[in-house]
């Protein structure tokens, strides 16, 4: 069941790109808006087939509730979830899209790399990321009193998602396990997966907890944290232009 749909970014690319038109912006101020555009660019194609895929899945199911494009703040801290899957029995996936237009790496440590060609680049990791956010969210949900049948917050289960024709080296799962990310076309054999290794004990604690997918949807629906559509100018900030 689908209740919230992915957002329309388009406003903010065109304001991008029509930025890149003006002639007050220096040489660094126009490299970091190509680099800003090419970010969004990808990033926007990545979440539209992540969205896709998902709503594939479960736009009509009855099983699970989706919400794509959650941004809250709380005590100050922001989380900015790309696509959220309530299942009926409790837990939380949430998913985080990269789209990157060189190949990704992700070394015995943990670490994340870009490889550009020759070049190579370390960025942070989107599963930490990710495992962040959840935290943020566990806290709002206490906040706003919403947890299970036995009123406890649910589980969380976090997926860094990638492109379909994504390449990914991934080193051995001994050292460092990267099952958490997938291609995007793979997901619902990932969530499957999941559901089957539930043990007996959770089994049994899903069945406990099983709600109606309209139980799920009223509060979700009725809290104020829920992100409406965005009306008003997005905002964009360029680095400051040298004196």
């Amino acid at each position: 069941m689908l209740i919230k749909s992915a957002d329309d970014k388009s406003r903010r690319l065109a304001l991008l790109q029509d930025l890149q038109k003006s002639p007050l912006l220096d040489a660094r101020q126009k490299e970091w808006l190509r680099v800003e555009l090419r970010n969004l660019t990808a990033g926007i194609k990545g979440e539209r087939e992540a969205a896709f895929h998902l709503d594939g899945h479960y736009k009509d199911g009855q099983n699970n509730v989706l919400l794509h494009d959650l941004r809250f703040m709380l005590d100050g801290e922001t989380a900015q979830i790309d696509h959220l899957v309530i299942n009926r029995t409790g837990y939380m996936v949430l998913i985080e899209t990269k789209n990157y237009s060189g190949d990704l790496e992700v070394n015995a440590h943990g670490e994340f790399t870009v490889r550009y060609g020759k070049e190579r680049y370390g960025i942070p990791s989107p599963y930490e990321q990710s495992r962040r956010h959840a935290r943020i969210l566990g806290k709002l949900l206490e906040r706003l009193e919403i947890g299970t049948r036995t009123d406890k917050l649910p589980e969380f289960h976090n997926v860094v998602m990638m492109h379909p024709q994504a390449i990914i080296q991934r080193p051995d799962a001994k050292a460092f396990d990267t099952s958490f990310l997938i291609k995007a076309d793979q997901f619902r054999a990932w969530h499957e997966k999941l559901v089957d290794g539930f043990s007996t004990g959770g089994v049994f604690k899903a069945l406990f907890n099983l709600r109606s997918p309209d139980t799920i949807r009223e509060p979700l629906a009725s809290k104020s944290w829920m992100p409406r559509g965005q009306t008003t100018t997005p905002q964009c900030t360029l680095p400051p232009s040298k004196a």
